[in-house]
């Protein structure tokens, strides 16, 4: 950790601090933003399902308002009951449109779902790299100061040898 306290420059520490915590802050923004989207794919498969209730309840109305009045009246002619028919096969096809819609707004929330844990799993694994490098910032700080107080000592050795010397050179 000496050499390497030697060889590191204080600005190329800081640089390298500042890079860290800007890619971090990227993996959160982009966290954040796959969030948002997989909050309002949510909401968009809600609103389909909503939907697709709603167009099933009025499905169901109209097999009833069919169905009361068939057994209401008594003869139909055809041309009637064929109406009556296509009028509930519309219906129909509009609660499997709604089902289909439901359908393809679950597989957009499913993969936004997917896009946002891997944005956690980038900002977790950026997070735990500059974890990794704040502790080795601070072994490398560490050694520095030790290297300094190591030249201190031998600085204030040096001249206490020096005031030694020259005090017994004057006696």
């Amino acid at each position: 950790m000496d050499a390497a306290a030697r060889r590191v420059r204080p600005a190329d520490l800081a640089r390298l601090a500042t890079l860290r915590a800007r890619r971090e802050a990227e993996a959160g923004r982009a966290a954040q933003a796959a969030a948002e989207r997989r909050r309002a794919a949510e909401a968009a498969e809600a609103l389909a399902r909503q939907g697709a209730r709603e167009r099933e309840a009025a499905r169901a109305s109209g097999e009833r308002a069919v169905y009361a009045g068939l057994a209401a009246g008594g003869a139909i002619p055809l041309a009637a009951l064929e109406e009556r028919r296509a009028a509930l096969a519309i219906l129909g096809e509009a609660v499997e449109a709604a089902h289909a819609e439901v359908a393809a707004e679950a597989e957009t929330a499913a993969a936004a779902q997917a896009a946002h844990a891997e944005t956690l799993s980038v900002l977790a694994r950026r997070a735990r790299e500059t974890q990794r490098w704040q502790r080795a910032q601070g072994r490398i700080l560490d050694a520095r100061r030790a290297l300094a107080e190591r030249a201190d000592a031998c600085e204030a050795e040096d001249e206490i040898l020096m005031r030694l010397g020259r005090s017994g050179a004057a006696a």
